[in-house]
């Protein structure tokens, strides 16, 4: 804690108050009685100084909040696709199995099943990884040294990296190879079955390159039991 220079000049007094740092950004408090202070031959690029350390730190602040908001926006559109495939699978074969029983099959729901199955297995694997549910065997990460843990996590992060971009990769060979290719029952495209894993590969990275984020920053992400965690 600081205070101005004591004293009067001749001309104009000004008042100034104690001054408190709070972090880089210098904040004026009055909780205590103002000092009449000389200010004419006081450095008046102060008040400029904070004014402009004001405003850069709020731009590097300001978007986090936004951040934040279209993070949980996707992971809400996830979860409600993710309810939507598995109603609309279920659905589908209960459609199937009761035609069969009129005996008046429709042939259309066992290739929609089939569709709905890949995309819904991608889209769990999407959320699963958002929440840190996969399965993992860390006996002996447990047993390393805090540092060695850290460069563990790191390197594995960075597999995972490696591997989404190779499935992003080649899902788009894949997708071209078939985009002429028509489904035996549905009017669609084949390629359709894979449209979902470049997306699935592109989350994957995100939230890789966020846990090795995670990690640098020595920020301790509290992870919720299976089956603990709300829709």
């Amino acid at each position: 804690m600081g205070q101005g220079h004591l004293g009067r000049a001749r001309g104009a007094v000004r008042v100034f108050y104690p001054a408190v740092m709070v972090g880089l950004v210098p904040t004026i408090h009055a909780f205590a009685p103002p000092i009449e202070c000389g200010a004419r031959d006081v450095d008046a690029r102060h008040k400029g100084e904070h004014d402009g350390v004001t405003r850069t730190f709020g731009s590097l602040t300001s978007g986090k909040p936004r951040l934040k908001s279209l993070v949980a926006l996707t992971d809400r559109l996830v979860r409600a696709a993710a309810v939507g495939l598995l109603l609309s699978l279920l659905v589908a074969v209960l459609l199937g199995v009761a035609s069969r029983q009129l005996n008046a099959p429709l042939a259309w729901t066992d290739e929609l099943a089939q569709y709905l199955l890949v995309w819904t297995g991608f889209v769990g694997w999407i959320i699963a990884a958002r929440r840190r549910s996969h399965i993992r065997i860390t006996v002996f990460a447990d047993l390393l040294p805090k540092a060695a843990g850290r460069v563990l996590e790191v390197a594995t992060q960075a597999a995972i990296i490696l591997f989404a971009a190779i499935l992003v990769r080649y899902s788009f060979g894949l997708i071209e190879r078939n985009w002429d290719v028509e489904s035996i029952a549905l009017p669609v495209s084949s390629a359709a079955l894979y449209v979902v894993m470049p997306l699935a590969g592109l989350a994957l990275i995100l939230q890789a390159l966020a846990e090795i984020g995670d990690v640098i920053a020595g920020r301790k992400i509290e992870t919720a039991e299976p089956g603990t965690q709300p829709l």
